[in-house]
């Protein structure tokens, strides 16, 4: 009669096992879920900010043609007020300067021939940790 209670007891699932198992799996689904959302919420963000940044490279353009001093101060202040913005919603400037080595991750070049920056025609911009728009440059 013992060896029947044995077989009985090894056919029974392990209830705990499997609870821990399916618990397990739950907060996998969980967190997996709640990255996805998060995600999908950054990447509509990045999107209308992408959308966004033509304003700022207008509000440069602007600056270079203007000839009267008030109206440069008055466009500067403007330029100042959307990188603000930007800067509040998680949005960071990527810093290239004329002499930096060129990086494809984070430089667009439009010529060809050189290693190092010429020239910045364009602001690059990095948000939630991802370059969304290269600086776009002309190499030496």
């Amino acid at each position: 009669m013992e060896e029947n209670s044995v077989e009985k007891k090894e056919e029974q699932p392990n209830w705990e096992s499997i609870a821990k198992y399916k618990a397990a799996e739950l907060d996998n689904y969980i967190k997996r879920h709640r990255d996805a959302v998060g995600n999908a919420f950054n990447d509509g963000r990045a999107k209308v900010i992408v959308e966004l940044l033509p304003i700022g490279d207008a509000l440069g353009e602007a600056l270079k043609i203007l000839k009267t001093d008030a109206d440069k101060k008055g466009i500067e202040m403007l330029i100042r007020k959307f990188d603000n913005i930007l800067e509040t919603h998680g949005v960071e400037i990527l810093e290239v300067k004329q002499g930096d080595k060129f990086d494809p991750y984070i430089h667009n070049a439009i010529s060809s021939g050189g290693e190092k920056i010429k020239e910045v025609l364009a602001k690059g911009y990095k948000f939630s940790g991802k370059v969304i728009r290269p600086a776009m440059v002309i190499l030496n």
